[in-house]
C-alpha cells in the first residue's frame, strides 16, 4: 500500500512539474542580428538574406573566360543561362562549341546542372554543393573551387579560383528577369 502511495505521489509531483506557464509573449525580443551566416557562422542572417535576394531571379550569360591549369585566361563563345532561387537553388544550362572549352563541355548539345550555392557575404564568395547535371560537374564546374561573387541589380560576375589561388574562370551574367 506505500508502495502505491509513494509512485501515486510522485506521479502527481512530476504532473505539477510539467504543467505550463502562462501564456504571454516574450517580453524584450529583438530581431535576429548575428549567427545566421551560411558560410560563416558570425555573419548578421540579415545580410546573407539581402545578398540573397539580390542573387535571386534568371541571369543570361555574356561572357566567359577560361584557363585551362596553369594557363592564361581565353575568351570561350558560349550561351547560357543561371537562374538561382530564394533558398539557394541553382540551376545553370550553358552550351558551346568553342574548341578552348574543357571537352566535357563540347561533348552535349546543352549542358544542365542543378544544385546548391551557399553564399558568404562577408567574403563575397560563394560555394557549389550537391551539382548534378547531364556531365560530370567536375569536368566542367570544377565544384570544389572557390567562386567570387560581385552581384549589382543588373549584373552578375563569378570569379574562380583553384586550390592555389588561381584564377581558372570567369563569367558575366545579365539580369534576364
Amino acid at each position: 500500500m506505500q508502495v502505491r502511495l509513494a509512485i501515486a505521489a510522485a506521479a502527481v509531483l512530476a504532473a505539477a512539474a510539467c504543467t505550463p506557464g502562462p501564456l504571454s509573449s516574450p517580453k524584450g525580443a529583438a530581431p535576429r542580428t548575428s549567427g545566421g551566416g551560411a558560410l560563416n557562422p558570425d555573419e548578421p542572417s540579415g545580410n546573407v538574406e539581402a545578398t540573397r535576394r539580390l542573387l535571386a531571379g534568371t541571369w543570361a550569360l555574356v561572357g566567359l573566360q577560361y584557363a585551362p591549369t596553369g594557363g592564361k585566361l581565353a575568351d570561350i563563345k558560349a550561351t547560357g543561362t543561371l537562374v538561382y532561387d530564394e533558398f539557394g537553388n541553382l540551376t545553370i544550362d550553358a552550351r558551346t562549341t568553342d574548341p578552348n572549352a574543357p571537352v566535357a563541355a563540347r561533348e552535349v548539345n546543352m549542358m544542365s546542372f542543378k544544385g546548391r550555392a551557399v553564399i558568404d557575404p562577408v567574403k563575397g564568395e560563394l560555394k557549389m554543393m550537391a551539382l548534378t547535371g547531364n556531365v560530370n560537374p567536375d569536368e566542367v564546374l570544377s565544384p570544389e573551387w572557390r567562386r567570387r561573387y560581385e552581384v549589382t541589380p543588373e549584373t552578375l560576375k563569378l570569379t574562380s579560383f583553384d586550390a592555389a589561388g588561381n584564377v581558372t574562370a570567369v563569367s558575366t551574367w545579365k539580369r534576364a528577369k
